[in-house]
């Protein structure tokens, strides 16, 4: 079972979760984009799926089922999204993406290859954004919460009263945290910023470049997913990627986990679903509870969960990295406004 993620890049095995405001229509827009723009790449999102406000799991909002269809699918019944390798943020895309725009003489001094997969992946979804339709990640960009939704920050820093912090859970811990991601977005903006595509950008953003990696930061440190660092190869060790769709869904422990496929799945072989070479990297998110034993039939209304798989986060993990402290660790959750 894959986890959710939270580069070492980040201190405090974490910082941010951005704050977003409520689904408008506009965002229901946008969603519906994102999954066209997923099925386009050869992946699948099952045709019930929609935005959930405010979700049962208790965030503001989530993905879930909005109606009921009986999808017409050739393999893996319980499947509810699959998103194919190739609409993915990875590691190898950002390398060949940014050495073709930083000049050979800035990687002398500041060479990509020794910055982690979260460090190259703030880098990517700062550039991607600036590139504005050019980009092919725009309709996942276009869900993401903006700067202006956020209040000029991320989640804990919207925390009005300290009082009100989870236990387990520090004011200087969040200062902390605040003072790590000003230093890690300035020094990434010194060495690569200018060089990134801004055409795009809010005015906010090319007026103070460090803006722009500072919520590209956020984003990864709240929604980054652990993967194999080769697509679909379990040897390999662990990389980071960013998602899109996937990375909607909330947390239950219950559930079960995403699922990197290798290709060679096969229902013969007791695998939920027959995969190809074509699918090798892929993620799927499937129908199923008690950490993918059991099948679940969802209907309409119900949401879609998974468990993210962090055993040895505390308190101040999940809040610092994910903005909320999952009910099996607290009765009394606190949110910095909710969802992923």
């Amino acid at each position: 079972m894959l986890h959710r993620f939270v580069s070492l890049f980040f201190c405090l095995t974490g910082i941010l979760v951005l704050v977003v405001a409520k689904v408008t229509k506009d965002e229901h827009k946008a969603f519906d984009r994102l999954v066209k723009a997923v099925i386009q790449e050869g992946g699948y999102v099952h045709p019930s799926i929609g935005i959930l406000s405010p979700a049962p799991s208790g965030a503001s909002r989530g993905i879930g089922m909005v109606k009921n269809v009986k999808p017409k699918i050739k393999s893996g019944r319980d499947m509810l999204m699959m998103v194919p390798y190739s609409y993915q943020m990875t590691r190898d895309l950002a390398l060949s993406t940014l050495m073709e725009v930083i000049p050979p003489m800035v990687l002398v001094d500041a060479p990509l290859l020794e910055l982690d997969d979260s460090a190259l992946l703030v880098l990517l979804l700062a550039h991607e954004y600036g590139l504005g339709k050019n980009s092919k990640f725009l309709a996942y960009i276009e869900f993401l919460p903006t700067w202006q939704e956020s209040g000029g920050g991320c989640g804990y820093e919207n925390v009005q009263d300290f009082r009100q912090l989870p236990t387990g859970v520090e004011p200087e811990e969040i200062d902390m945290a605040q003072q790590y991601a000003s230093r890690v977005s300035l020094g990434m903006t010194g060495d690569y910023g200018e060089y990134l595509a801004q055409d795009a950008w809010p005015k906010e953003w090319k007026d103070e470049p460090a803006l722009a990696l500072r919520w590209a930061l956020c984003v990864v440190s709240s929604r980054a997913t652990a993967a194999n660092r080769r697509a679909g190869d379990n040897d390999s060790g662990t990389g980071v990627r960013l998602i899109p769709l996937v990375d909607l869904a909330n947390h239950r422990k219950a559930s079960g986990g995403f699922i990197e496929l290798s290709g060679n799945e096969r229902i013969m072989y007791d695998d939920f679903m027959d995969a190809t070479s074509d699918d090798t990297g892929s993620f799927v998110v499937r129908s199923t509870w008690k950490c993918g034993t059991s099948r679940v039939d969802l209907e309409k209304g119900d949401e879609i969960t998974v468990n993210y798989n962090l055993p040895g986060y505390q308190a101040v993990d999940w809040f610092v990295s994910l903005g909320f402290v999952p009910a099996e660790l607290s009765s009394s959750t606190m949110k910095a406004n909710g969802e992923l």
